[in-house]
């Protein structure tokens, strides 16, 4: 198998275990740190806030010492703070400021992995190396679910070392990669130049377009990770959350295949058509859930959704990494995934405030199709005027 395909694979497998070695353990860190659900929500939020504040200045640390080096900083950084906390095991301040510093790192590790898909992958293969990419994050959020429940008492110690372990196997790994193709540095360090490629990719409309179809997707598989179970049960009168867990874990699935079978896709069509259509056939899936009536039908649209929001992601990894140019990889990815995280995050509070306080997902679910049909809009018209050409 090709570096452009292994590397990618295992680094982002490691990146979706650093976000999901928690919950699968929840309760055994809540009785080594002595707090409830409120001091758990620290923990977890941790590294997610970081890893979404640190993009931008991932990506322009990339682009200045070049990816070989970011990925040994980053690697580095992640298994060393996540074997911190056995220093003090009861120390809630010190797991939390250690899963800060991993969510820094993992934001570098996650633009280094992307860079290194754009410098080695042969442009017939970018599409499917970014799809297979996307794959290996989402079954990574879903090992430790299979893995750490098979340790019972010891799970959270394992959940530390799983975390640890693949940062520190990319590293090794390394030393099967052209280490030479991926030292050179594309910006300088002055501060005039920082500036510089700051406004440009802040000033691209194709980059703001991209970051919401990407929040619009991945904030989708989060929202019905987090809500689906809870949707479904709201259309059921006989059975509640739980009962429909096992099914979420099937939508799940469903997205995470899809991203292989997207990355297929556009490999052999007009990409910015290809995401176009996705977006529409999301606006309308979205109002298929708010008027469905029962469960059933309601999880098959929700599985269509999430097929659809897979669909997206190597469409949009390879218009960001066209769009931004060779120069400024890491920076214009950086840029595209603070927009995607900071949509993500709105998104997953929208729909918990409005079933809180309305009592129903479903205007929810109208208002997400309102924002993707008017998304889809944008896209036609950056279509029509030849913005991805």
């Amino acid at each position: 198998m090709p570096v452009y395909y292994w590397f990618p694979i295992l680094g982002c497998l490691g990146i979706g275990f650093m976000f999901m070695n928690i919950p699968p353990v929840a309760t055994q860190f809540m009785q080594l740190f002595h707090v409830g659900y409120s001091g758990l929500s620290f923990l977890l939020s941790a590294l997610f806030w970081t890893h979404a504040l640190a993009q931008i200045p991932a990506g322009l640390i990339i682009d200045r010492l070049g990816i070989l080096r970011s990925l040994v900083i980053s690697t580095i950084l992640c298994t060393v703070c996540s074997l911190a906390p056995f220093l003090a095991p009861h120390n809630l301040a010190l797991a939390i400021v250690m899963r800060l510093v991993v969510g820094m790192a993992s934001a570098m590790l996650f633009l280094g992995v992307v860079s290194v898909v754009k410098v080695l992958a042969p442009p017939q293969f970018l599409a499917r190396a970014q799809g297979m990419q996307g794959a290996a994050f989402s079954l990574g959020t879903m090992v430790p679910y299979l893995v750490l429940p098979f340790f019972e008492a010891q799970g959270w110690v394992v959940s530390y070392i799983m975390v640890a372990l693949m940062p520190a196997l990319l590293l090794l790994a390394l030393l099967w990669t052209p280490r030479d193709s991926l030292r050179q540095k594309t910006m300088s360090g002055t501060d005039n130049s920082i500036w510089l490629a700051l406004k440009s990719v802040a000033r691209s409309k194709q980059l703001w377009f991209l970051g919401c179809c990407h929040g619009f997707s991945f904030g989708t598989i989060t929202a019905l990770g987090s809500w689906l179970p809870t949707v479904l049960a709201d259309r059921d009168q006989n059975n509640g959350p739980e009962h429909w867990a096992l099914a979420t874990g099937v939508v799940l699935l469903a997205g995470t295949f899809a991203r292989i079978g997207g990355g297929e896709m556009a490999g052999r069509s007009g990409l910015h058509k290809l995401l176009t259509r996705l977006v529409l056939g999301i606006s309308l899936l979205y109002t298929a859930m708010a008027l469905m009536p029962g469960p059933l039908t309601t999880l098959a649209a929700g599985v269509c959704l999430a097929v659809f929001c897979g669909g997206t992601y190597a469409a949009v990894f390879v218009l960001t990494i066209r769009t931004t140019g060779p120069g400024l990889v890491a920076t214009g990815v950086g840029f595209m995934a603070t927009v995607a995280c900071l949509i993500n995050v709105l998104l997953t509070l929208l729909m918990g405030n409005v079933r809180e306080y309305a009592g129903s997902f479903g205007p929810a679910l109208l208002v997400t199709a309102l924002c993707t049909a008017a998304l889809y809009l944008w896209g036609r018209r950056l279509c029509g005027d030849g913005s991805f050409n």
